[in-house]
């Protein structure tokens, strides 16, 4: 299985942050149905990574991180590597 690169590269990181709700309006109509089914479990949107061709929604519930496919596909065992608490000087 392919390793999903979803930090960003130099000329594609962002000074802000979109909050939550600007995530939310990311989401294709399948992403929403299938990410309120996870909401009902505990599974919180962290963000949605946009490519050319894909939109994907990382979701975490504790330390279990899920991805939704712009199809509204779950996978439950994605092989992410996430960024996280960097300081950038």
């Amino acid at each position: 299985m392919d390793s999903i690169d979803i930090t960003p590269s130099a000329n594609n990181k962002r000074l802000e942050q979109p909050d939550s709700e600007q995530h939310w309006h990311l989401l294709s109509t399948a992403q929403i149905f299938a990410f309120y089914t996870l909401t009902k479990i505990g599974f919180q949107l962290l963000f949605v990574r946009q490519s050319s061709d894909e939109k994907l929604a990382v979701a975490r519930q504790d330390h279990k991180i899920i991805t939704i496919d712009s199809t509204g596909e779950i996978d439950f065992n994605p092989v992410l590597i996430l960024r996280e608490n960097i300081k950038q000087v």
